[in-house]
């Protein structure tokens, strides 16, 4: 059913969509009967096969991966002189936050002064006027993209909200996961007010969801909850996910402004009301213009509910600490990584916007990303508490069965580099080569 509670429809012109939409994967390129040769973080190799290993100052070591078919069947150590001529190998990437249905739109609705309403008036402009084939496209492209540089789960939050445009965007999610289901792990999180939740048709596309796997979402921050009953209506949408099954990923407190506390809010409801509910919170912002003393209240709480936080640099780097008057920004618009880090909290890194109003930039490009956030962020790849945000911890966010560690048995699903080491990585974009379910991809 619809949201609307008509038939779900597959769009005015399905068989066009199946020849835009539906594209089989290409032939991938079989891997070579000898062991794969690579460098390998250290951390993210399981304790059972560290034995006689040669690690380098980058915290990486060489090895030779045995593949059978879609799995690693063998793990053994490589002398260190083999290290100058190995390439540094990933585990295939997760992304735990994007906008699918977003992206590639800054052409149609670009947003140059880069601030938060400008890019929300441009959003919903264009979601006004949103195709299901339109909306498709796009999310195919992004996919295609995502799949070529080595991703292997994304969630996305969705615009379904209930506006004009919702079942558009709900048509081409439909399919677009259909087709893309042999290849990628997918997960819907509908990004809508948090009083939809609350009516007829928020629970039925609750329900929707559920079957689908996905999540309810949202967005909360100072500016947008003064005068509302956002408090009566975040405690309905948690009951509601508890009782569909769903979890719950939630923008929050996306600004530098210290007042807006609304996870604190959240963080009460959870402790007055214990849920079987999987919560997820993005950005965080705010947290980081808190007093240390009240910050480290809050991290504590946080890790005792187990809520994970996703930070999301790319996009808040370029939106936050902006105002009318050009000034150059004080305020970093970064959740404090490191002390969420220091109490316990799981930390995963994002890409959130790709080349929509809210983000010129982004391209799908896990190592990318590692690229603009590890200075900004100063997550040092070379230590494993900088190594998890990018990898283990979006595999947790998902609930993934794959957590990116090294092991026998684990998916043959690698990022290779072109180089052999963290610096040669951070100094020039890669050429990336991926290896996925034990073929390389072409």
């Amino acid at each position: 059913m619809g949201q609307d509670g008509s038939r779900e429809r597959l769009g005015p012109h399905p068989r066009h969509w199946s020849r835009t939409m539906g594209v089989p994967p290409q032939s991938a390129h079989l891997l070579s009967p000898q062991p794969l040769q690579i460098r390998w973080p250290l951390a993210l190799l399981d304790s059972r096969h560290r034995h006689g290993l040669e690690v380098d100052g980058d915290g990486l070591v060489n090895l030779a991966l045995t593949i059978r078919g879609v799995t690693v069947t063998g793990i053994e150590p490589l002398p260190g002189t083999r290290g100058p001529h190995l390439p540094l190998a990933l585990p295939a990437a997760v992304e735990p936050h994007c906008h699918l249905d977003k992206a590639f739109t800054w052409s149609q609705v670009p947003n140059p002064s880069g601030t938060m309403a400008a890019a929300l008036a441009a959003n919903l402009q264009e979601h006004k006027r949103r195709s299901a084939a339109a909306v498709a496209e796009r999310m195919n492209r992004a996919l295609e993209t995502a799949w070529r540089h080595g991703y292997r789960a994304l969630r996305s939050h969705l615009d379904l909200g209930g506006r004009a445009g919702s079942q558009a965007t709900w048509e081409a999610m439909i399919h677009t996961w259909a087709a893309w289901s042999d290849r990628l792990q997918l997960q819907a999180v509908a990004l809508a007010p948090l009083e939809l939740w609350s009516t007829t048709v928020g629970v039925q596309l609750a329900r929707r969801l559920a079957r689908l796997g996905g999540g309810l979402g949202g967005a909360l921050a100072h500016h947008n909850t003064r005068g509302s009953l956002w408090r009566e209506h975040l405690a309905g949408m948690l009951r509601l996910a508890a009782e569909q099954g769903c979890m719950v990923d939630l923008h929050l407190d996306e600004t530098c402004d210290p007042r807006s506390r609304c996870l604190e809010e959240l963080l009460d409801l959870l402790e007055q009301e214990p849920l079987p509910v999987s919560v997820t919170v993005s950005h965080g912002c705010s947290l980081a213009q808190h007093t240390p003393e009240h910050l480290r209240r809050t991290v504590e709480r946080l890790a005792v509910l187990h809520i994970p936080l996703i930070s999301l640099p790319t996009t808040n780097l370029w939106l936050q600490d902006r105002s009318s008057s050009r000034h150059t920004p004080r305020l970093r618009g970064l959740a404090p990584i490191h002390e969420l880090q220091d109490g316990g909290v799981t930390v995963a890194i994002g890409g959130d916007n790709v080349a929509d109003p809210w983000f010129p930039g982004g391209n799908f490009d896990p190592v990318e990303l590692w690229r603009f956030a590890v200075p900004v962020t100063h997550l040092h790849p070379w230590e494993q508490r900088g190594l998890t945000p990018f990898t283990s911890a979006p595999a947790q966010v998902l609930g993934l069965a794959w957590d990116g560690v090294l092991r026998n048995g684990c998916p043959a699903d690698l990022i290779l580099t072109e180089v052999s080491s963290w610096q040669a990585m951070l100094a020039r974009p890669q050429r990336l080569r991926v290896l996925r379910n034990g073929c390389w991809l072409p």
